[in-house]
């Protein structure tokens, strides 16, 4: 999805918005914020079902009750290992259950990369989440005391309208931009060098 030459201009994009503003940006890509359990289990009851349906409605003619029972187990495991599907876990998961875990998965990226750590606390996280397609921006408070929610709401609206065109790298690129004009107005870079605190490459687990 994202090439060599791509990050290399992302990278570029990072340092040119952190020389310009008193802040560390990071964006970073997940395939999913979440196992989804729950979506497992209930692939493995759908399908499990269905094989007892199947057998149900199957030409037999004798058909000992206790085969319901039996045929289930294979359906179990193999809706089970459906649930490893994405198109399947989008399916079986709610829209809570997203909202709830890539905000979780968000966070904790956010602390498990230093931003919170930053010297004046303007470390923002550009997260994606691909399984979810979901983009959370987590700001530390020094951000968070200036900016308005509503703000970084735009931005990723554009974001998702901007995919949904079919351009996800430009997408994202206009979403650090975006960020970075933001940063820029509200924390200008001061008069000295400013020490870049965290890495400028975009971060794909």
């Amino acid at each position: 999805m994202i090439s060599a030459k791509d990050k290399e201009q992302i990278k570029k994009l990072i340092t040119e918005a952190e020389r310009k503003s008193h802040s560390e940006l990071v964006p970073m890509i997940v395939s999913t914020s979440d196992n989804y359990p729950a979506a497992h289990w209930r692939a493995a009851i759908i399908v499990s079902f269905l094989f007892s349906l199947g057998l149900y409605f199957s030409p037999l003619s004798i058909i000992n009750p206790i085969y319901f029972l039996w045929i289930q187990v294979p359906g179990l495991f193999i809706g089970y290992w459906m649930g490893n599907i994405p198109f399947v876990t989008r399916l079986l998961i709610t829209k809570e259950e997203i909202e709830f875990e890539v905000t979780q998965r968000a966070i904790e990226a956010f602390y498990e990369h230093n931003l919170h750590v930053t010297d004046k606390h303007n470390g923002v996280l550009i997260f994606i989440s691909l399984l979810e397609r979901k983009i959370k921006i987590i700001t530390d408070v020094g951000v968070k005391e200036k900016v308005d929610q509503k703000i970084w709401d735009e931005i990723t609206s554009e974001f998702i309208e901007k995919v949904k065109e079919g351009n996800f790298v430009e997408a994202l690129k206009n979403t650090i931009n975006a960020t970075s004009d933001i940063l820029e107005n509200y924390f200008p870079k001061s008069e000295g060098t400013k020490k870049n605190e965290l890495k400028n490459d975009i971060i794909i687990e």
